[in-house]
């Protein structure tokens, strides 16, 4: 049987582990963190668990359609039906589109763990380096450990780490561009009254989007609490504030994060809506990679048949969940023409 070593436990890595596991390959899957699904985070807190990566996703191919159509058949998802607002000269305003959303349920990461199912994975596993010896892959992790042998490798994580992995093997990988920015997210539990139709909002130069996480489906709001607010501060926000304010905590580049993060987050979203809130809980994290450069070109997975070598991620097809999909998708159907 064909052994398969996946780095990186997010939907692109997820997907292409379940597609090959399907075709019959023996796959393990790396990842450095404790758990799974990338953007699709979700974090248990002692008063709630909440989503602190992607908010919602779309689906506009056929095929990824009838993918999700099998999530939200097994509970894994459903839709979030709701008229955005948007920020406009400072005010608050509708803004109606056609936009079909969907949100994993009970939290994000459940379409993760749904994906996770019966794959192997080795979490909490940091992979410092990669050897190809004899046509087998070889992989160091942080405690010295190898692994393998196996015959394919995928990489799935973000460009930058993938070209600090992968370049010395493959060349190509060095002209990659950072296709990803960073983001502030803030999570705010309020008491107060807030209009029931305000549940997403298209943000500003600080704040680019603001979701009520206590509106998504089958979410529970924490005790004494009224609503829970997800602000994802913009990139040049995001960007400045951890040049000037944050310090790397330790190799893996957590952030000390100050309080004027928080009170900026309180302020906007008092501001927004016009409304003063009562704060009972709150938390935040940085992502080190998560806005798609506007301005950047989709770039291509990167295969190479002769090294057995697959480099796949959502910044390969425009940094959404839909482009992790196809992402995996295309790279194994390379894997199995060869």
């Amino acid at each position: 049987m064909t052994r398969v070593a996946v780095i990186g436990a997010g939907i692109a890595g997820l997907c292409a582990a379940r597609e090959l596991q399907g075709l019959g390959y023996d796959v393990d899957v790396f990842e450095k963190s404790r758990g799974r699904g990338g953007r699709l985070a979700s974090k248990r807190l002692s008063w709630a668990t909440v989503d602190t990566g992607a908010q919602y996703f779309t689906a506009r191919a056929p095929r990824f359609r009838q993918q999700v159509k099998q999530w939200l058949d097994c509970g894994a998802a459903q839709r979030w039906t709701f008229t955005p607002h948007k920020m406009i000269g400072g005010q608050l305003q509708l803004s109606p589109d056609d936009t079909e959303r969907f949100v994993g349920t009970p939290n994000m990461n459940s379409i993760a763990h749904h994906l996770a199912a019966n794959l192997k994975l080795q979490l909490n596993v940091t992979v410092t380096a990669i050897e190809r010896r004899h046509q087998n892959w070889y992989l160091t992790d942080h405690s010295g450990a190898e692994w393998g042998a196996y015959q394919w490798l995928v990489v799935a994580i973000p460009a930058t780490q993938a070209r600090q992995l992968v370049s010395e093997r493959m060349p190509q990988a060095a002209a990659q561009q950072d296709a990803l920015l960073p983001c502030w997210a803030v999570v705010l539990a309020t008491k107060g009254s807030v209009c029931p139709t305000i549940q997403g909002v298209f943000g500003d130069d600080t704040v680019s989007w603001l979701s009520r996480l206590s509106a998504k489906p089958e979410r529970i709001k924490p005790a004494g609490c009224d609503d829970v607010w997800l602000l994802h501060f913009s990139p040049q926000y995001s960007a400045q504030h951890t040049q000037s304010h944050c310090t790397p905590a330790s190799e893996t580049q957590r952030y000390h994060q100050p309080q004027q993060i928080i009170a900026d987050a309180k302020a906007w979203l008092s501001k927004t809506l016009a409304h003063e809130l009562d704060t009972v809980h709150e938390y935040h994290h940085f992502w080190r990679y998560a806005h798609f450069k506007p301005s950047q070109q989709q770039q291509a997975p990167l295969f190479d048949s002769k090294q057995r070598l697959a480099v796949i991620g959502d910044w390969c097809h425009g940094g959404r969940i839909e482009g992790a999909y196809w992402s995996a998708i295309h790279a194994v159907e390379q894997m199995v023409s060869r």
